[in-house]
């Protein structure tokens, strides 16, 4: 998005909208008719003029001209345009005038307020300040309304690129909290970081800077460089940039690949590989290459056989524990579904300990930790349904020094109102119509902030393509064919801001060379009004008025979910799941039974509000069941977990915390079956941080890897092709 800064006078943006209906003398509207200053948006409209002529607006102040442009009316005598105040804006009485050979035509006023307690006190700050390009930076947003949902965005100040833009709820003492650190494709410099409440008024503003990468300068090292078969080999690389994406393959002296590991770069720009050599590999001469982004960089030779290996060095011993780490949760008392991050700080660096959790004296979870470079280690607690309210005390155990303890409560969820059941789950259409013109055209509208809508465009002529563009002139979505239709739809999604939207739509399709270059098409705006969609079945029915139904599915990263759809032979039923940012998250036609469509399994990578869109082929009118399963992800330790992997269930995913430079083992064992490809994904925040590939499975497979950074870890085992199914155990294990 654009951060909006003070332009002329008086720091009033405007934007341009298209043609509205024009009326028989000229009259100018002004709505609202007041606001605050930073978030007030003006909707002003100018109606009764000559048609396609030019016109000169001015804003003033204090009898003071602030702001002046020259505008044309469209074929209908109409202008409209936008206003947003920023900051330097005065409070008091703006007069708004429309000028024609420098003759007032029509005029009108609004009024702008001070700031609402919220905006005054909103604030941002950001520890520390100035970073190295990767290493982590503190966020805290204070000031804010309680319990309530805001948008967060991070855009470059130089280069205007969006880095981050994520939905995080006020705690109950309006406050939110979060850690981010520059990572490939970031530009560094100056950032900003912009926070919207709910109607997507800005509410705050803060800033940070990034240092430049360092170049790289890769060194390899092999510990050991000679090894028996069976041995683990360590393989460092530093001289990295901060999170470089890593890979290493063993190779044979006749190039065949043994054996590929992939991992990130620590933000000191170093990366640990651990390769377990196969115990019945051949003596004899292995190359270890290294890939950085995907190009190669090093190798080094290894040596496999009856060598000495070197001494291991005598590692030193571990200074006093200190006596004072300490351990805090946030939010302190939440529903259940919610999330609770535990902190703990003071300890010493590499420390193993273990979180432990207890409800009335029962202890109810348990994970291991070792504490990063810095002393601290982190746990995010995700409370699900077959968790029972109460206070729950979280206690910090360690081999030496004090051991802290820290309450957080967990609340039964408020009663939610049953979903509106028969009544339409959707309400006003706007219809534009338009052609063509070299292939390309443009139409737009103007859209509310919190307003959810679908846009889809239709073309009995050319099979459009169609991209939305915000008030930022930004790229919001793009789509080619949906819902088995060569006609695209975009969203739903919520608008962020309030201001004037684009859909550009072209004749050629997504990646094909040429299209059409004329031809008549239409773009439809509908706003929809999502029912909430729980666990369990929820009956539907599609009519002539109402031929998709819209949910709306409040989903954790991690989640596994299946929705299916029972019609009955009714329907040739179609399921769509759109993500938070608007784009389309999976889709289905016929995997159920019969025509009826099956959503099986989706892995959820983002926390956020989903929306299933529920349509038939042919928009034919019908009734069915819908079933929503929602398995909230399940937590990884060194207890085994049994999996089952199979052409209904393709993938089992798991969380765990873990804290920087830490040394984990994956233990998978295969109990039965086979599958030929399993592939083994850790992620934190989206960016990964290993993975491994194996045509076909050994009985035991360990994955030792060393963790770039703290954080939540989400682990995803996947296997890939047509089979008869595996059965796996899982453990993690944390050598200490």
């Amino acid at each position: 998005m654009k951060i909006w800064k003070k332009t002329g006078l008086c720091g009033l943006v405007c934007w341009l909208t298209l043609a509205a209906l024009a009326q028989i003398s000229p009259s100018l509207s002004i709505s609202p008719g007041a606001g605050e200053i930073e978030k007030a948006v003006f909707l002003i409209e100018i109606d009764g003029l000559e048609a396609q002529s030019c016109y000169k607006i001015e804003i003033q102040y204090a009898g003071a001209v602030v702001f002046s442009t020259e505008i044309e009316s469209d074929a209908a005598g109409h202008i409209p345009f936008l206003i947003r105040s920023t900051a330097g804006d005065q409070p008091g009485v703006y007069r708004v005038r429309a000028l024609q050979n420098d003759s007032v035509v029509a005029q009108g006023e609004f009024e702008l307020t001070a700031p609402s307690e919220q905006a005054a006190n909103a604030r941002v700050t950001v520890q520390p300040q100035r970073v190295a390009f990767g290493r982590p930076q503190a966020i805290h947003i204070g000031g804010l309304l309680p319990n309530l949902s805001h948008s967060i965005e991070i855009i470059s100040d130089i280069s205007q690129q969006l880095a981050y833009r994520r939905a995080h709820k006020s705690s109950p003492a309006g406050e939110i909290d979060f850690d981010i650190f520059a990572q490939a494709g970031d530009s560094p410099g100056a950032q900003v970081i912009a926070v919207y409440d709910e109607a997507g008024t800005l509410v705050a503003l803060g800033d940070f800077f990034i240092e430049e990468p360092p170049a790289r300068d890769v060194q390899l090292e092999l510990r050991p460089s000679s090894v028996q078969a069976g041995d683990t080999v360590a393989v460092q690389v530093d001289g990295l940039a901060a999170f470089d994406a890593v890979s290493a393959q063993m190779l044979a002296a006749d190039a065949v690949l043994v054996d590929a590991l992939s991992s990130r770069a620590s933000s000191d720009g170093a990366a640990s590989l651990l390769f377990t050599t196969p115990a019945e590999l051949a003596e004899g001469s292995y190359t270890i290459v290294i890939f950085v982004e995907g190009d190669e960089m090093m190798s080094a030779s290894l040596l496999v056989g009856a060598v000495p290996t070197a001494a291991i060095a005598e590692q030193p011993a571990p200074s006093e524990a200190a006596n004072t780490a300490t351990i805090e949760t946030s939010p302190q008392s939440a529903p259940i579904g919610s999330s609770h991050r535990v902190r703990a700080s003071g300890l010493m660096a590499g420390e193993s300990l273990v979180f432990e959790i207890s409800l009335a004296g029962e202890v109810v979870f348990t994970t291991s930790q070792r504490a990063d470079a810095d002393g601290r280690a982190s746990l995010e607690l995700l409370t699900g349904d077959e968790d029972p309210p109460g206070e729950y005390t979280v206690k910090l155990l360690r081999e030496a020094g004090n051991q802290p303890t820290a309450n957080f409560v967990v609340t039964t969820p408020e009663s939610a109102p049953p979903p509106p059941e028969p009544a339409p789950t959707s309400s006003t259409v706007q219809v534009i119509k338009s052609r063509l013109q070299n292939g390309s055209a443009q139409v737009s509208f103007l859209g509310t902030a919190g307003r959810m809508v679908e846009l889809r465009v239709e073309s009995a002529e050319f099979d459009p393509a169609a991209s939305l563009i915000g008030p930022d002139m930004a790229l919001m979505l793009a789509n080619d064919d949906s819902r088995r239709s060569k006609n695209p739809s975009l969203g739903p999604l919520a608008l962020r801001e309030s201001g004037n939207y684009t859909v550009e739509v072209v004749g050629a399709p997504l990646m094909m060379p040429q299209g059409a270059d004329s031809g008549a098409f239409q773009v439809e705006i509908e706003e929809v009004l999502p029912a909430p969609l729980r666990p369990g079945e929820t009956a539907f029915a599609l009519t002539a008025e109402s031929p998709r139904r819209y949910y709306r599915l409040a989903l954790a990263a991690g989640d596994t979910v299946s929705v299916g759809i029972d019609s009955g032979g009714a329907l040739d039923s179609l399921l769509q799941l759109i993500a938070p940012d608007g784009g389309e998250f999976a889709f289905d036609d016929d995997s159920g039974g019969g025509l009826d469509a099956e959503l099986s399994n989706l892995a959820i990578e983002q926390s956020g509000d989903y929306i299933l869109v529920v349509t038939s082929f042919d928009e034919r009118a019908g009734s069915g069941a819908l079933r929503l399963e929602r398995n909230p992800v399940r937590q990884l330790g060194e207890e085994v977990a049994a999996v089952a992997l199979n052409d209904k269930s393709v993938r089992e995913r798991f969380v765990f915390s873990a804290a920087a430079e830490e040394l984990l083992v994956l233990n998978i064992r295969k109990r039965g079956g086979d599958v030929a490809d399993l592939l083994v994904r850790a992620s934190i925040e989206g960016m990964e941080v290993m993975s491994h590939s194996t045509m076909g499975v050994p009985n035991a497979l360990p994955l030792p890897f060393v963790m770039p950074m703290s954080g939540q870890v989400l682990l995803t085992l996947e296997k890939v092709g047509v089979d008869d199914g595996i059965s796996l155990d899982v453990s993690l294990q944390r050598p200490g």
